[in-house]
Formats: C-alpha cells, sequence, structure tokens
C-alpha cells in the first residue's frame, strides 16, 4: 500500500510539470524556474533538520507523534511546538528562492515603472500589469540577457521592435514617432538614444494609458477595458474595435467583456504566419492571456495587488 502512494504521488507531480511545461509562455524556462525552486527546498530541508535538532535535541517527531497518541496533552502540544518551529525554520531559509520568479532586471527598472506611473496614471487599475507587460515584451526567457534590458531589440523583415516596451517601427507606421507626440519631455527624444529605458517606460505608461481611456468608457468593468487595452496595444486599437463590433453581433457574446467574449471573436488571421509559429490572432490573444493571468504574479506582491 504505501508503495502504491508513492507511485501515484511520482506519477501526479511527473503530470503536473509536464502540463506546466506544455503550458509554459517562456517555451519551458518558467518550468525549469520551477524546479530550481524545489531543488532549493530540498537544500533547505538539510539544514532546517539540523537545526531543529540542535535546539530540541533528541526530540524525534514520530516519538512525539506516537506518546501523542497515547496522552495527547503534553505531548501532543510538543508535536505541535516542533511541527511549528519547523515551518518557521524552513521558511526562513526558502523564502528567498520565491523572488528568484522575478527577473534580475526588474528589480533595477521596477522603481522607474512605479515612478512614471505615479505621475502619468496614478489611477491605473492594476498596477502590476505593466510590469507583467514588460516581461511578455522582452523576456523569450526569465534568464534571457534580453529580459527586462532597454536594449532589447526584435528584428524580422516584417517589423523592428526595441526596448523595455518593444516600440515597433515598420514600413507602413512607426511608433517612435508617434510615442515623441506624447509628452512634452519626449519631443527631444533622438533614435540615436533609443535605449533611455526612462523614456522606454514612459512611453509605456502613456500609450497604455490613451488606450485605456479610449476604451474604458465603451466597458463598464476596469479589468476588462485593461484586457482590451493590451490586445490594442499588441494589435492595433481598430482591431478590438472591429473585434467588439463582431461581438455584438454574435449570439451570447457581450462586446463589454473581454475574456471569454471578445477574446474568442476576432477578424485577425489565423493562419501560422512564418517567422512568428502562430497566427497574428493566437499572438494577440496570448499576449493578453500571459500578462494578466500568468506573468503578472512575479509583480503583484511587489505593487501591493491582489
Amino acid at each position: 500500500m504505501g508503495n502504491l502512494r508513492v507511485i501515484v504521488l511520482w506519477v501526479l507531480a511527473v503530470a503536473v510539470m509536464a502540463w506546466y511545461y506544455f503550458t509554459d509562455p517562456n517555451g519551458g524556462a518558467e518550468t525549469i524556474a520551477r524546479v530550481q525552486y524545489l531543488a532549493w527546498i530540498f537544500v533547505a530541508s538539510g539544514p532546517v533538520y539540523l537545526l531543529r535538532r540542535a535546539l530540541l535535541d533528541g526530540a524525534r517527531s514520530r516519538d512525539a507523534f506516537e506518546v501523542a497518541m497515547s496522552s495527547p496533552t503534553g505531548a501532543g502540544l510538543a508535536f505541535l511546538g516542533m511541527s511549528i518551529l519547523t515551518a518557521v525554520l524552513f521558511l526562513s531559509f526558502s523564502v528567498r528562492a520565491g523572488a528568484a520568479e522575478m527577473p534580475l532586471g526588474a528589480q533595477k527598472y521596477l522603481p522607474v515603472l512605479a515612478a512614471e506611473q505615479a505621475e502619468k496614471w496614478p489611477d491605473m487599475p492594476l498596477r502590476s500589469a505593466l510590469a507583467a507587460q514588460v516581461e511578455q515584451e522582452t523576456c523569450p526567457t526569465l534568464r534571457s540577457a534580453k529580459c527586462w534590458s532597454p536594449r532589447a531589440e526584435l528584428k524580422t523583415a516584417r517589423e523592428y521592435g526595441f526596448g523595455l516596451g518593444q516600440i515597433t517601427v515598420t514600413k507602413r507606421f512607426d511608433n517612435f514617432a508617434e510615442a515623441r507626440k506624447l509628452d512634452p519631455s519626449l519631443r527631444d527624444w533622438a533614435f540615436t538614444d533609443r535605449y533611455d529605458a526612462t523614456r522606454q517606460l514612459r512611453t509605456l505608461v502613456l500609450m497604455d494609458r490613451d488606450l485605456y481611456r479610449r476604451l474604458a468608457p465603451l466597458v463598464k468593468d476596469g479589468h476588462e477595458a485593461l484586457a482590451m487595452s493590451f490586445a490594442a496595444y499588441n494589435g492595433g486599437l481598430g482591431g478590438v474595435l472591429a473585434d467588439r463590433r463582431l461581438c455584438a453581433r454574435v449570439k451570447n457574446c457581450d462586446p463589454q467583456r473581454w475574456w471569454g467574449n471578445v477574446e474568442h471573436t476576432s477578424l485577425k488571421a489565423k493562419t501560422v504566419v512564418a517567422g512568428y509559429g502562430k497566427s497574428f490572432f493566437a499572438i494577440n490573444r496570448e499576449y493578453v492571456k500571459n500578462i494578466m493571468h500568468v506573468r503578472r504574479g512575479h509583480y503583484a506582491e511587489w505593487f501591493g495587488d491582489a
């Protein structure tokens, strides 16, 4: 019976790891980071055991448990005390591993992002979402040199993007030129100085803010409007407005809601695009999901968001 339980636990563990791997927005890198976190827990277990033995010499959890079964009052309290001590020691060793989920570059630029938000968009709902957007734009993996780097670049035959918000320049449009119109402090921003992290983050905040303010009057819920804003940042405001109109013509589709509604209705192409490995529809929808539901958790505590 004991062996069967071990086998079941291992099978469940492997199944969960496989599920994390195949749904990993970082192509498996985040799954590896989680496995490394578990490895740290095993490393922490050794010192925790030794410290507990040093503090409670001769005490054994199993002995206390067996005595507690026959005399639950005193021994039961002793067993509870040992459990609490073990938990405290374990947390003290392993709590730092949680910070590993936040990329190193984020620790440098989060205060800059927070300052720009406070100045340019103080009433923004869900402040941690913009940090998740930077991760989505720059982090092929959480350990990549591009992750949270102002010098992150994307070069394809179709487009050139750079920086923490991947400001995009194509033959059809120039978002860098448009960015300089967003705020007086950006008017003298030269292309040769495009790797300025503060101006990149200011641009990200202002672009998202302006998209949100265009969409918020059309959508009752702030979080739904924010999701549509991210879809617009990635695929254009016109595309989101067209998708909302299409949704309004589909039975049981609510154009006021992104999740489960506008999310599933679109005029965007659903055929795989060469060089991208996915369709523009899939890229756009994954962009919103990854920001709001997958990556935001790395920054929620830092910003104090739920």
